[in-house]
This record gives C-alpha cells, structure tokens and sequence, in this order.
C-alpha cells in the first residue's frame, strides 16, 4: 500500500503545476508550424459616419501568402480610391509585400505580441459554438508612453479568448475604452470592440472573421465606425 501515497502525491503536485491557459495559449501559437501556401479571399465591408455623413466601401481581394511572401492577385478597389493601408493594388494585378492583410493571414505574431504583457484574470471551461473549450479573462496593456499616459482619465483593455483543446484560439473579443484630455480643456472618448472567429487551414491558424465597431467623440463632434471581415480559404 505505500506506493500508492508518493503516486498520489506526485499527482497532486502534476495538477498544481499545471500550465494555466494563458500558457498553453503562448506555446500553441509559438509551435506552430511555418505557414504553408495558401489563397484567402478576403471581403470587407466598412460604414464611417462623421458630422452625419455616411462613407461606405466594399471590397473583395483575393490574397495568396506562403514562403516568399504575400501578393494581392485580385482587387475590387476602385484605383482612383486612397489607400487605407500599405499593400492596396489596382484590379487584376499581383502586387507583392502587401502588409495590410498580416493580421488576417498570420494572426499568430500579433497575437503573440498582444499577449507579451497580459495578465490572466479568470479560466473557466466554457464551450464555444458547440466545441468543448477555455475561456480565458485577460487584462491587456495598452502599451502607451508616458506621455500619453499623463493625459488619461480613464483607459480599460480586457480581453476575453476561447481555446481549443489544443490550446489554440478559437475566437476572441478585445474590449477597449480610452477617455483623455486634450488641449486642457477637451475630451477625447473612444470605445473600440473587436471580435475575431479564427480557423485552421492546410497547417496554419487564419482568421474566418473578425467584427470591428468604433464609437467616440472629440471636441464635442461624434464619430462611429463599422467594419466586417470575412475570409473564405480558396
């Protein structure tokens, strides 16, 4: 019978040091695998309004990105239209190094980089969409300088991130709210809302879509912004 109490106690000891989320999080996105090629169509959908003027775009751009690189191989963009990022190209053409479709492609490094300074606030086991899965609660850095910071009045970044059973993501909410003054007098407000559903293709983490709602008011003129994402794997 005495055999039996070390086993026990080494498995207790197993359990207490056990990774917690936030851990198998970091390790599952750092282990994976090089990206393989892959073509992603990628439509987006965005409404601005400011001063009550509405500005809208939809765009529709097929991406490929593997080994060597990016290039935007089709684009619905206008030619004429401003770009918003680096990367955009004129219809048809295979324009390469395009940065602006990174985080939709290699979610995985700014996800990294995101969560180099959070801290876990709760874990709890919570299915997501019918998969078995960890909620993980997360208290982010807005990662500001000090001289930003010494004109905050109020800034909250939480975060809250289910994974899989093999620790990575499967969507994620990034919650934001940022109050500071400005020109002694002046407010600045703005509430940012990010939701992400990720995906697994041909070896690499992708994102399926991603929701992005943007509300505030500077020197007493409110402005909004929507933005949805969608990428269909080709």
């Amino acid at each position: 019978m005495r055999p039996a109490l070390p086993f026990a106690i080494l498995t207790l000891c197993g359990s207490l040091l056990q990774a917690d989320g936030l851990t198998d999080l970091k390790a599952a996105l750092k282990g994976l695998p090089a990206p393989a090629k892959v073509r992603v169509k990628v439509e987006s959908e965005s409404l601005e309004r400011e001063d009550g003027k509405d500005s809208t775009e939809h765009r529709t751009t097929v991406v490929e990105d593997g080994p060597e690189g990016t290039r935007i191989l089709e684009d619905t963009r206008p030619a004429a239209a401003p770009a918003k990022a680096k990367g955009s190209a004129k219809p048809g053409a295979a324009k390469k190094g395009s940065g602006e479709f990174h985080d939709d492609l290699r979610p995985a490094e700014g996800l990294l980089e995101q969560l180099e300074k959070a801290r876990l606030l709760e874990e709890k086991a919570e299915a997501y969409e019918g998969r078995p899965a960890r909620r993980l609660k997360l208290a982010m850095d807005l990662d500001l300088d000090a001289e930003a910071r010494s004109h905050l009045k109020k800034a909250d970044y939480e975060a809250t991130v289910w994974i899989g059973s093999d620790g990575l993501p499967l969507a994620m909410v990034h919650r934001i709210e940022i109050k500071a003054r400005v020109m002694l007098v002046a407010t600045v407000w703005t509430k940012i809302d990010i939701r992400r559903r990720f995906q697994r293709a041909q070896n690499r983490l992708l994102v399926l879509d991603e929701q992005a709602d943007v509300q505030g008011s500077a020197l007493g003129k409110a402005f909004s912004a929507k933005e949805t994402t969608r990428c269909a794997v080709l």
